[in-house]
């Protein structure tokens, strides 16, 4: 049942799913619940709309916000630093407070906010935008999160996180107008995924426990890591010589190329971290 403010004020509704992440990543885990469905596209009777970016966000991001900054740190440093120019890597130590602010609307809104701080007295900021089966709000969606957003001093220390299925709609941003200088940071949900997988976790058991129900829901919604094939055997010969046309000879027949047999039946495993 609703509370009188939640029913006045619907932005309460949207931010319940947070304190809510950690015990639907658990459920969700442990295959107690299939409400995930509902990200594949699964609907309820007369159910018309549901929040699928918002509810993703906070799951996934949300249990971050409760880790110790170096825990929670760890993990936002692997995700940008990741192929990115060496003068855009964040300063060097641990990361000693971490904020972060879901849907802050200031001209626009974007879905995740995040602050890092270093003892130093050195900070990141990070503007974050989700998408999974959706489009962006209008091609200049980027363009006005980084212009209307961001102060013009904390453009200097930002970056502008884009996750999504695939990131075509940020390399199309870019070629619009590029206007970040290297700073807009393009991650599909499978490289997240890979960064996750490489992450050390010895010094945290929470962040470990995150990483466990996150790449189980991520794998449960279809994202995994290209694995290889389990088997590899050579294809069968043709019984007759294949045709070729060639302007120059007219048909010519090819001989078939030479094809190792196999020194062992044992499985052959071809493995790929690449996104």
């Amino acid at each position: 049942m609703l509370t009188s403010q939640e029913e006045s004020n619907p932005r309460l509704l949207r931010s319940t799913p947070v304190s809510e992440a950690n015990g639907m990543l658990h459920s969700f885990s442990h295959g107690k619940s299939h409400l995930y469905r509902r990200y594949l596209g699964h609907r309820e009777v007369g159910e018309k709309r549901v929040c699928e970016e918002d509810e993703i966000t906070s799951l996934l991001m949300g249990p971050l916000d409760y880790m110790p900054p170096e825990a929670s740190g760890s993990f936002w440093r692997a995700l940008i630093e990741r192929d990115i120019r060496e003068d855009l890597v964040f300063p060097a130590g641990p990361i000693s407070r971490v904020q972060m602010d879901f849907w802050q609307l200031r001209t626009v809104e974007p879905d995740l906010l995040v602050e890092l701080h270093w003892q130093t007295g050195e900070r990141r900021i990070l503007l974050v935008e989700f998408k999974w089966n959706a489009p962006l709000s209008g091609n200049d969606q980027l363009h006005r999160q980084w212009n209307e957003y961001l102060t013009h001093a904390e453009r200097e220390v930002a970056h502008h996180v884009f996750i999504a299925p695939e990131i075509s709609a940020g390399l199309n941003a870019i070629g619009q107008e590029n206007i970040w200088k290297g700073r807009l940071i393009l991650r599909s949900w499978i490289s997240v995924l890979d960064v996750l997988n490489k992450l050390d976790y010895s010094s945290d058991a929470g962040l470990k426990k995150w990483n466990l129900h996150v790449t189980t829901l991520l794998k449960k919604l279809g994202i995994s890591r290209f694995q290889g094939f389990r088997h590899i055997t050579p294809p069968s010969l043709l019984e007759k010589l294949p045709l070729f046309w060639s302007p120059i000879n007219g048909f010519m027949e090819l001989e078939p190329p030479a094809c190792p047999k196999l020194a062992t039946s044992l499985p052959t495993f071809i493995w790929s971290s690449e996104q």
